[in-house]
């Protein structure tokens, strides 16, 4: 017996195939239309419209979907808010992706494996763009990234060249939040450029890092403390000679030299320092020259937070120069055993900030010949012999120092000559670091001060042993040309050196002569000194029963100006004028008001 088809049999087979057929003409029409939205920028636009400042965009592109990955050329990612323009560049990607996913608002990319790839970050002003509450924000969700060969790294100034690898993850959800996920980024060789110029060569890195950063409305993404991870590193430090183009050829300061290594291990959390982090770094010779002045050492550099510590965190820096050699215009060189600053910080328990503790440490130096300084001084006092150290102040066994930042500077007893009149002193400078400040141009030296004793004179009104001290609560020293500009405030034993300046012969007026015997005076004003000479403004003088101002200038032992003095119920007006100082008693504060005070050169 013979089994006879079903006459439905034929039909039905025949809408299989058919069904199949229209099932692969489909599937090939959503292929080729998904490839051509690709390759024309129609799913860029879509999600360009939707993503406010977030834009990923591509050259070519192909997807064999859904089995096939997706393969990109051309490849960017660009970010922007009001703080930062952020772009990753890649040559060259695939990777599996939802194309569901695309529908819902959600970019989901797995296994990323892109090659010759670029990171651009710069500061932005870009305005604040209003966006709709009720629009779903977009979610881009990037997984188990690999790139190879990442060429560059460009933070606007600072810029890495060469090639490393990076793997991680990014999480953007437009307006709400930003994650990166970096657990490896390792590179065998690069360098980094400061301006165009190179800086430093890495010979080795490798490092993990974390950043999560919530959007605020009106302010974007909140960087404060969004970073964590480590950093190991070595870099080789090339010569600073870079850093004089960045300054110009006119600032009075150049760097030469002081190449050398750091090795860098640095850990950290929501942007803080973490127990563990360390630095050590050394350098050959560094050529620093500043005005008339060079100075010449080896430098290094060590902080370090301790793994294993009780109460809030803490960490130590100290930067040494050993030995150090500084010369001036003439290549008279004094030389330091060692210029040191040690700075330890604490966290504070609970609060924003550290607790700083800073200590300057200068090894008393070989004397200096004073007689380096008269290409300068010549005109106020030209040195005949006489000799100075530097040194920080010692500390006494078991304490700190008085002051952990003060530099000090001794004299012996110097010998010089203000014009024919023959001088003695000694003199002892205290600068306190702390307020030590540099703009490129001028040298802050405010809270410095000046103690002068053994002061002894030859002139017309001889000085025997006097001393006093002088306080600057403003002082600069400017370097090219050299110029000492300074407010000053002084405690003087007694009035002998004031009489010194206003008398021109040894046969005192009754006027005058009253103002010997006046102790504890305090004298205030402005006083610029250069290579031309001495000027006092805004000069006052106050003691008992006596007051004193006006202006002077003195070159090579001459007075050029006009002074007030009262005396008393007297008040006489004192003319300075070179060999020849002339008294006006009669309507002297008239006389006083009508003399003009040059301005200082």
């Amino acid at each position: 017996m013979t089994d006879t088809p079903s006459p439905d049999a034929a039909p039905r087979g025949r809408r299989w195939r058919r069904a199949g057929l229209w099932a692969l003409v489909a599937v090939v029409v959503l292929e080729v239309a998904l490839n051509i939205a690709l390759n024309t920028g129609v799913t860029q636009a879509i999600m360009g419209r939707a993503t406010d400042r977030t834009q990923l965009t591509w050259q070519r592109a192909w997807w064999l979907w859904p089995v096939g990955r997706l393969h990109l050329k051309g490849f960017t990612l660009t970010q922007q808010d009001a703080n930062v323009w952020w772009k990753v560049e890649v040559e060259e990607l695939t990777a599996g992706m939802s194309l569901t996913g695309l529908l819902r608002k959600r970019v989901a990319v797995d296994g990323i494996d892109g090659h010759g790839a670029s990171f651009h970050l710069e500061p932005s002003s870009a305005p604040a763009e209003p966006s709709d509450p009720n629009s779903k924000p977009w979610v881009i969700h990037l997984k188990d990234v690999t790139l190879h060969d990442v060429r560059e790294l460009d933070f606007s100034r600072v810029r890495f060249a060469g090639a490393l690898d990076v793997t991680g993850t990014l999480n953007l959800q437009s307006r709400e939040r930003l994650q990166v996920d970096l657990p490896s980024v390792r590179v065998g060789e690069g360098f980094i450029e400061v301006d165009g110029k190179r800086v430093a060569r890495l010979t080795a890195f490798d490092s993990r890092a974390r950043l999560d950063a919530p959007f605020q409305k009106e302010k974007g993404y909140d960087l404060s403390q969004a970073l964590s991870g480590q950093v190991k590193t070595h870099v080789d430090v090339l010569p600073l000679d870079w850093i004089n183009d960045l300054l110009g050829a006119s600032a009075p300061v150049s760097l030469r030299g002081g190449a050398g290594r750091v090795d860098l291990d640095v850990r950290m959390q929501r942007n803080t320092l973490e127990p563990g982090s360390q630095l050590k770094a050394s350098g050959a010779e560094l050529d620093l020259r500043a005005g008339p002045m060079r100075a010449r050492a080896p430098w290094s550099l060590e902080a370090s937070m301790p793994p294993e510590q009780q109460g809030p965190p803490s960490g130590s820096l100290r930067l040494a120069f050993a030995p150090v050699r500084v010369s001036g215009a003439k290549g008279n060189d004094v030389e330091v055993p060692e210029v040191a600053l040690t700075v330890q910080a604490r966290r504070r328990e609970g609060q924003a900030g550290l607790d700083l503790e800073p200590e300057l440490r200068v090894a008393k130096s070989k004397p200096l010949d004073l007689r380096v300084l008269n290409p300068w001084l010549g005109q106020t006092i030209e040195i005949d012999s006489g000799h100075v150290t530097i040194r920080s102040e010692e500390p006494s066994k078991g304490a700190k120092a008085r002051n952990a930042l003060e530099l000090r500077m001794d004299t012996d007893l110097v010998s010089g000559r203000m014009g024919q009149n023959k001088v003695l002193l000694r003199a002892e400078v205290e600068v306190d670091a702390r307020h030590l400040s540099w703009d490129m141009t001028d040298l802050g030296l405010s809270g410095t001060t000046l103690r002068l004793s053994q002061v002894s004179s030859n002139g017309n009104v001889p000085i025997r042993s006097w001393s006093g001290n002088f306080t600057l609560p403003r002082a600069s020293l400017s370097l090219s040309p050299t110029v000492l500009k300074a407010r000053f405030a002084s405690q003087l034993t007694d009035t002998q050196p004031l009489v010194a300046l206003i008398t021109s012969s040894k046969k005192l007026p009754g006027f005058l002569t009253s103002l010997l015997n006046i102790p504890k005076v305090e004298v205030t004003g402005q006083v610029q000194i250069d290579e031309r000479g001495l000027q006092l403004r805004e000069l006052k003088a106050k003691g008992d029963g006596f007051s004193l101002e006006g202006h002077l200038d003195l070159v090579q032992g001459n007075m050029t100006g006009a002074l007030l003095a009262t005396l008393g119920a007297v008040t006489g007006g004192i003319e300075l004028r070179p060999g020849k100082h002339d008294l006006h008693l009669l309507k002297a504060t008239e006389w006083f008001k009508g003399q003009p005070v040059p301005p200082f050169r």
